[in-house]
């Protein structure tokens, strides 16, 4: 059978199960059973054979609302390709804001010392050490499940990135740029999730406190009284930049808020002079 017509009948079981992004998702699913790649899928090629039941494997994980990217173990993030699983947080586009926002700062002192706070699987300290080769980057993470898959992904790369386990920035002694996608979701939101997050992905990255901002506002106040870093830049949710930025300028620091590519206030920064 040719592959577009596999991703077809994929395609019309999703959309029967309510599952969002069904064409894109039959294209993936049906590309990772058949092992073909982008280019032979839209020439419509045949599948292989043993397609058929690999897929039926496949659907039968996502129809429980496993998320896809457990399912083929990877993402794109950044132009780069990432090995993800179970025990990291799956990289969203909205966080390559956060790299964009680094590797800007990095124009100014292109051996600065990065820190990817809360790293997940690695994607944001990989994603700046590969743009910029002469800064130092250092991830860290509370979870030793995250930081196995970020290992994974720093060797595949081959960057020079430093992995650290450690609660926030404890463990780190000096860092000029701090780029932090901690936990932001309030507490009691997490149960009105999508199941593919709420039942999938890890709480330890999602969980920030009862009003989100928990471990953001930890970090803050350890940046003000020993790190002093020259940035800090941290990735929020809807409804929580001005809220944050508030505290930012409570702590005597500069704040601002920038919106992502869709126009929502995304990232809340923070300088000290």
């Amino acid at each position: 059978m040719k592959a577009r017509a596999v991703a077809a009948r994929v395609r019309a079981e999703l959309e029967a199960a309510g599952i969002p992004d069904a064409a894109m998702e039959a294209e993936l699913l049906t590309r990772h059973a058949s092992e073909l790649s982008r280019s032979a899928f839209f020439a419509d090629e045949p599948v292989a054979e043993g397609t058929d039941a690999r897929l039926e494997a496949l659907m039968e994980r996502r129809l429980r609302r496993e998320p896809t990217p457990y399912l083929t173990g990877v993402r794109e993030f950044h132009g780069l390709e990432f090995t993800v699983g179970e025990g990291a947080l799956i990289p969203r586009p909205e966080s390559e804001l956060l790299v964009e926002i680094g590797l800007a700062e990095l124009e100014r002192d292109p051996g600065a010392t990065v820190l990817d706070m809360g790293t997940g699987c690695g994607a944001i300290a990989i994603a700046v050490a590969s743009a910029a080769p002469t800064a130092r980057v250092v991830a860290t993470d509370i979870s030793a499940d995250a930081l196995r898959i970020a290992a994974l992904n720093v060797a595949q790369h081959s960057v020079p990135v430093a992995l650290v386990r450690g609660d926030l920035a404890r463990a780190i002694a000096r860092a000029d740029i701090i780029l932090a996608n901690l936990p932001y979701v309030p507490e009691g939101v997490i149960e009105t999730l999508q199941p593919e997050v709420r039942h999938w992905e890890p709480r330890v990255a999602l969980n920030g406190g009862e009003d989100g901002l928990d471990l953001l506002r930890a970090l803050l106040d350890d940046c003000h009284d020993r790190l002093r870093p020259r940035l800090v830049a941290f990735e929020v949710g809807l409804g929580q930049a001005r809220r944050l930025a508030e505290v930012v300028e409570g702590v005597g620091a500069e704040a601002e808020i920038v919106n992502d590519l869709v126009g929502w206030e995304r990232v809340v920064t923070a300088r000290w002079e």
